[in-house]
């Protein structure tokens, strides 16, 4: 299963596959024209010419990512394909420079074994201003807040250069 950006022609599986749990309540819908929107967000797990999983890396602000709408095709659990997707997204994150990656989940244990830790709600009030003030399940949200601190890269003035003959 390759994980790899995901495009345009993968619209309509990514879709077919979000509103497969958000019918049953798992996931927050997404329609086709916010999908196509934050295309450059989303990765997909691909093999065989199929879509089997999904994910997407939110920017909230500066230093902070979120992975939302992660989503593996029923018949592909517990195939590693969801913590690939997650690990790709955290990989992202860290070229990006972000300085953590955060997720509102009820799969806890899934994401601490992605390295996240669950945290305070408070902790990261730019989801809530965002996303969380506007959400249906608002009053009655049964998400745990999760974060994942990533390497924060040393300021300019501390960089060591190496001369180029050590570096080859």
């Amino acid at each position: 299963m390759l994980i790899r950006p995901a495009r345009f022609d993968d619209i309509e599986d990514i879709h077919s596959l979000l509103t497969y749990y958000a019918n049953q309540g798992a996931l927050l819908p997404r329609s086709r024209e916010s999908l196509t929107a934050h295309l450059s967000q989303l990765a997909v797990a691909y093999a065989g010419g199929i879509i089997g999983g999904v994910a997407a890396l939110h920017r909230l602000d500066s230093q902070v990512g979120e992975v939302r709408s992660l989503a593996v095709a029923p018949h592909l659990h517990k195939k590693g394909i969801g913590q690939k997707l997650v690990l790709y997204a955290v990989s992202q994150a860290e070229l990006l420079g972000y300085q953590k990656v955060i997720a509102f989940t009820r799969q806890v244990s899934f994401f601490e074994r992605c390295g996240f830790q669950p945290v305070a709600r408070e902790t990261v009030p730019v989801k809530y201003f965002l996303d969380c003030a506007g959400c249906p399940m608002l009053t009655h949200c049964d998400e745990i807040a999760m974060e994942r601190a990533l390497l924060i890269p040393l300021p300019e003035q501390n960089r060591v250069e190496y001369p180029a003959s050590l570096t080859k």
